[in-house]
């Protein structure tokens, strides 16, 4: 899974692309590539700050830091990433008109749904597969034991 802080920073090297591409007066077309880049990291921030709410309780305990920290980190990334997006819509009106913000909405909507499709789905087939082998070896461990113990029990 990628790291919120990772996923924020590539945001923000995407962001400052975009905002180079508008300046400069590039195409729409030219400016909407590095704009569905931008917007990939962005998916991948939400994704991970969304996925880190969901960490199993084993791993909370176990591998856990300052709550607090862990907190601060998630929010600056959110916050962050809503501030360029609020400027983005900004620049875009102003370089393009409507017209330019309904296609970044438009494609704000196809980047997430092929990320969902893509990335996400394949990232939690993995998680499940690793967790599900985790329990294999944890049910054959226990009936391992179990056939000692029956062992045992009858000598």
């Amino acid at each position: 899974m990628i790291d919120p802080l990772t996923a924020a920073a590539l945001a923000t090297k995407a962001y400052t692309g975009v905002r180079a591409f508008i300046e400069a007066g590039k195409s729409i077309e030219d400016t909407f590539h590095v704009v569905a880049r931008w917007q990939g990291h962005v998916s991948d921030v939400v994704y991970a700050t969304e996925k880190k709410k969901k960490v199993n309780p084993f791993k909370r305990v176990m591998f856990s830091g300052s709550v607090e920290a862990e907190a601060a980190e998630l929010f600056a990334a959110r916050k962050k990433v809503e501030t360029q997006k609020k400027e983005l819509i900004s620049m875009l009106n102003l370089a393009y008109g409507k017209e330019g913000v309904l296609q970044y909405r438009e494609c704000i909507k196809e980047v997430a749904e092929q990320r969902r499709r893509d990335v996400y789905e394949a990232q939690e087939a993995k998680e499940f597969i690793g967790k599900m082998g985790i329990l294999i070896v944890m049910l054959g461990l226990g009936a391992f034991i179990f056939y000692l113990i029956i062992d045992l029990a009858t000598k």
